[in-house]
């Protein structure tokens, strides 16, 4: 567990250590890029690390001989044509592993610069997004970082960026389709544009992603699939919610913003009475790991929400990773899935 533990120790101490201030964001951002690239490597270049590694180790093989043409007409098509072009680059899953870890940190970065406490933002993402979702679930992980991207996008008022990164996010992974439905009602002023705005949006995503959405309602559906820790998952979006929902402005004092994180937060609060009637906890699951960014902006604005004083800063952002740690501490020591992840290898590329 020591690699894990050090990873997010180097983000925990940039987070008590942030200076502020012209010359002191310089210094610290260039020395965070830095940390989330050697944070990309570590989750890119990964061997036998996840639950998840066989399943995708199997698919990369038997797509060994599969042209474009398949991939593209294949369920998340740009994951398929990803792994199209590494074979045809004779690179091995390491390469496709790297390309996944590669977009996360770009969306890491890009959504953590917004935030007043970069490295906090990037501790938040360490403990369940990096460590348990990153290296294991690599389509997931990608549709992520490309949503990251997005909601920086959206935060820049670019809705066009917003909806380029969202497609590329629903081409690797369908169910992030969702992100793009949500943030498009929170760019309309009444119901009209609702409607005109889900009509536009769907009906091309029916025919681009039809068969992914088909796949997943029958994977999904099934009372036999069930994810372990479910629970935990929803409840670590459920309190930022809370508390995003009970102080939406100073959370979110941009008023364009204000309507986007407020679905997000109903999105994660609904989900924990949803969890105890639906028929398999999997596709809750699949739901939450896309809330995941409204858990990064709260816990990164929280110090300085509460604190009073801006001398409590520090003291704040330590409760918000005491609290990182503890989901750490759970995750190795009580999670069934925490024996794939130990110990940490390297990929023998040399």
């Amino acid at each position: 567990m020591f690699p894990y533990w050090s990873l997010f120790a180097i983000f925990a101490v940039g987070a008590l250590t942030n200076r502020t201030g012209a010359a002191g964001r310089v210094h610290n951002w260039g020395m965070l890029v830095f940390a989330v690239v050697a944070m990309a490597l570590m989750v890119g270049l990964r061997f036998e690390v996840g639950p998840d590694w066989e399943p995708y180790l199997s698919i990369f093989k038997r797509w060994a001989r599969s042209d474009l043409a398949t991939a593209i007409v294949h369920e998340d098509p740009g994951f398929y044509s990803m792994v199209w072009a590494v074979h045809r680059l004779k690179l091995g899953i390491w390469a496709l592993n790297s390309f996944s870890a590669a977009v996360l940190a770009i969306g890491l970065i890009a959504f953590a610069k917004r935030q007043p406490n970069p490295w906090l933002a990037v501790a938040v993402a360490v403990p369940y997004l990096v460590i348990a979702v990153a290296m294991s679930a690599t389509r997931q992980s990608i549709a992520i970082g490309f949503i990251l991207l997005a909601l920086a996008a959206f935060a820049r008022q670019a809705p066009y960026r917003f909806i380029f990164w969202t497609s590329c996010a629903s081409l690797f992974h369908a169910s992030a389709f969702l992100m793009l439905l949500v943030a498009s009602l929170s760019y309309t002023r009444n119901r009209t544009q609702s409607i005109l705005l889900l009509c536009v949006v769907s009906v091309p995503a029916y025919f681009l992603l039809s068969g992914s959405f088909e796949t997943y309602i029958e994977r999904y559906s099934n009372v036999d699939i069930q994810s372990e820790g479910t629970i935990y998952r929803v409840l670590m979006n459920f309190f930022p919610a809370i508390f995003l929902l009970s102080n939406l402005t100073k959370f979110v004092p941009e008023t364009y913003q204000k309507s986007l994180w407020r679905n997000l937060a109903v999105i994660s609060v609904v989900c924990l009475p949803i969890l105890l009637v639906v028929p398999s906890s999997s596709a809750l699951d699949r739901i939450s790991l896309y809330v995941i960014p409204l858990q990064i902006l709260v816990l990164a604005r929280l110090p300085q929400v509460v604190a009073k004083d801006p001398n409590d800063i520090p003291l704040h952002t330590l409760a918000v990773l005491a609290y990182l740690a503890l989901v750490m501490f759970v995750f190795f020591h009580f999670s069934n899935h925490a024996v794939y992840y130990v110990p940490y290898r390297l990929f023998p590329i040399f």
